[in-house]
């Protein structure tokens, strides 16, 4: 079979214009967040998203109010995952970017084993934590799949898609910003196209 696998990051949230680090803090959507959200829906239906698609979700307030204006217009029951969350930040979650900076532990070059405070996600950490989801989608009968979370998180569930080892991190990947739109598609021997990657509207 065909699958398609479409990625939605969340958009506006709070915590973009208030100078706070997002990560495991709850932050709701922005007025503009949540329009943006409603858009993408109808975006998304135009690009042939329907009831036939199966819809994941972070359980985090900003992922789960854009599946909320998503489905102003497509009308899916999101399935809520904790394992699709932003990177865990530790104490560092929700924290004033100020504070943030102050008090991470220091890093020279990069190290996958990092965690800017010690209950805090490593690179290792993320990707570790998104790969049984990612299994658990392509074991899935599932051919028709849209996702709503978060930039760090999606852009290791992408890298995963595009055939990336966790040490290819070193040296690429994919960044989105928020509202980005990404499409795949896996044909029946598992070759994967990039429709697109991190598009946005307007």
């Amino acid at each position: 079979m065909t699958r398609l696998i479409i990625t939605v990051q969340h958009t506006e949230s709070e915590h973009h214009i208030n100078g706070h680090a997002g990560a495991w803090g709850d932050w709701p959507l922005t007025e503009n967040g949540r329009k943006q959200a409603f858009e993408i829906g109808k975006w998304l239906q135009n690009e042939g998203v329907g009831g036939d698609f199966i819809m994941y979700c972070s359980d985090l307030t900003r992922a789960a109010q854009t599946a909320e204006e998503i489905n102003k217009t497509l009308h899916l029951e999101p399935r809520m995952s904790e394992l699709i969350r932003e990177v865990n930040a530790g104490e560092g979650n929700g924290k004033p970017w100020d504070w943030y900076d102050e008090h991470k532990k220091p890093v020279t070059g990069y190290d996958p084993d990092y965690r800017p405070f010690p209950d805090a996600e490593s690179d290792r950490d993320l990707w570790n934590r998104v790969k049984p989801f990612y299994e658990e989608i392509l074991a899935s009968p599932d051919e028709k799949i849209l996702i709503v979370s978060h930039g760090c998180l999606l852009g290791f569930l992408q890298a995963m898609l595009m055939g990336f080892e966790f040490e290819d991190l070193r040296n690429a990947r994919f960044k989105g910003r928020s509202g980005s739109i990404s499409k795949f598609t896996i044909d029946a021997e598992g070759r994967v196209t990039a429709n697109y990657i991190n598009h946005r509207l307007g």
